[in-house]
């Protein structure tokens, strides 16, 4: 598969569909080899296994019963709140959360010193018109927000560097994710092969369902672009987990460094979904941060 050059997508939303009714449900009790589970109040914090034991980032990804956007969903108005809490438990500053605006497209910055802190409130305050964020910096928390988008995580150890990026179909389709490594090879030096990725809970192959239009565009952004759809009907089922993890692949990651949850969110009821619930549902969260490692 070739690498799709970046290209910058508007706001965009996605296509509406009602989930197949014979779809099976995924949760992280049948992946336990995958993810951990940690309670947090009347929460469930999950991280992935093997990104866990790396000492030099804590990371976990929050959905119900708590949203984490203040601006949208269910008892919004406790969402900063609840914020504070996730990053007491992992150990960092809530003052220093740093997020994207998430637009929906492929743009990717280096956090700066005047980024830290923005978006810690919610969106509107959140560094505008990008999608991702990669960082060099210990003690700046990343986070990002999601109802069915793959959100998705790079880490490397050894120099060490943090990014993460919001994957919604567009951003996917315009090669999010193997931009990614590409902007943390180009700012920080990172190698692909030293890289650590994973892939949150998101919509799954099972029932992401589109149109002949997204098809279209992924036709005329990667040479084996069909491989990811499979018929529905007179639709199709886009596979968002295999397309993103064949973009780490192909910028390099190693295969077994890379982690994907492999839960869908839109048929396991733990986890808020767009595409079920409607634009009233809260928002998943995935928190990322850089730490300091212990002297040995």
């Amino acid at each position: 598969m070739r690498t799709p050059e970046p290209q910058q997508w508007g706001p965009g939303g996605q296509p509406a569909f009602s989930a197949p009714s014979d779809a099976a449900p995924a949760t992280a009790e049948q992946c336990p080899d995958r993810m951990i589970e940690d309670a947090c109040d009347d929460e469930t914090l999950l991280r992935f296994k093997r990104l866990a034991a790396e000492p030099g980032i804590v990371h976990a990804f929050a959905s119900r019963p708590w949203n984490l956007a203040p601006h949208r969903g269910p008892q919004r108005e406790l969402a900063v709140e609840r914020r504070r809490r996730i990053c007491a438990v992992l150990g960092v500053a809530f003052d220093r959360i740093t997020s994207p605006q998430q637009v929906h497209g492929a743009e990717i910055l280096r956090v700066e010193e005047t980024d830290i802190g923005a978006g810690r409130l919610g969106r509107a305050g959140a560094v505008p018109f990008v999608d991702g964020l990669i960082t060099d910096r210990p003690g700046v928390p990343l986070v990002l927000l999601s109802a069915d988008c793959p959100l998705v995580l790079a880490y490397d150890p050894r120099r060490p560097a943090l990014g993460i990026v919001h994957a919604s179909w567009l951003g996917t389709a315009a090669g999010i994710t193997a931009r990614l490594v590409e902007r943390l090879h180009a700012e920080f030096g990172c190698d692909a092969a030293d890289l650590r990725a994973a892939i949150a809970p998101c919509a799954g192959p099972c029932c992401y369902e589109v149109g002949n239009e997204v098809l279209r565009i992924f036709r005329t952004r990667f040479a084996e672009g069909d491989r990811f759809f499979r018929p529905a009907g007179d639709r199709f089922l886009l596979d968002l987990w295999e397309a993103n993890q064949t973009q780490l692949l192909s910028a390099g990651v190693r295969p077994e460094r890379i982690e994907r949850a492999d839960i869908c969110t839109i048929c396991s009821g733990r986890f808020w979904s767009h595409r079920r619930d409607g634009a009233d549902a809260g928002r998943s969260a995935l928190f990322a941060a850089l730490v300091q490692a212990a002297p040995a």
